[in-house]
């Protein structure tokens, strides 16, 4: 995949939409290109790797330690680790691969640098993470009694 290519995957995912293309070109090109052979977990839950992953090729699965049989399918444009990436939060989940990954991996130090040059891509990262947990909130809120 090429790095257009994955600028267009990157610029889809909710946490960096209306992004200017030039800024998410930084991070795609600085982002480390990780592989993952099925089997490998990509984080693992309560990990404190502060890093967020862009899933360009593969499938994965991910569940919580609480509820094991629950799994959720990863597969290409998801973007794994927002709160590990924008805060240094630790992993609220396991992701494996269920297939050979190919993600890129952004590391918060890395973030954090882009975001200090180019402070709007920053604010409109924080605006769509702060627009996600919201809405998260609010249907968290709709299901408890």
């Amino acid at each position: 995949m090429s790095r257009d290519e994955e600028v267009a995957l990157l610029s889809r995912t909710p946490l960096f939409e209306n992004i200017d293309a030039a800024h998410l070109r930084v991070l795609v090109y600085a982002a480390d290109h990780a592989r993952f052979a099925p089997g490998d977990y990509l984080v693992r839950e309560g990990g404190e790797e502060a890093a967020g992953f862009l899933v360009v090729d593969g499938e994965a699965e991910a569940w919580s330690d609480e509820d094991p049989a629950m799994r959720l399918r990863i597969t290409r444009g998801a973007f794994i680790g927002e709160g590990a990436m924008i805060a240094g939060l630790a992993h609220r989940l396991n992701v494996r691969a269920v297939t050979e990954v190919e993600a890129l991996r952004i590391t918060r130090t890395l973030f954090m640098r882009v975001c200090h040059e180019f402070p709007e891509l920053g604010r409109m990262v924080m605006s769509n993470y702060a627009r996600r947990m919201a809405s998260i909130s609010s249907a968290l809120h709709t299901l408890l009694p």
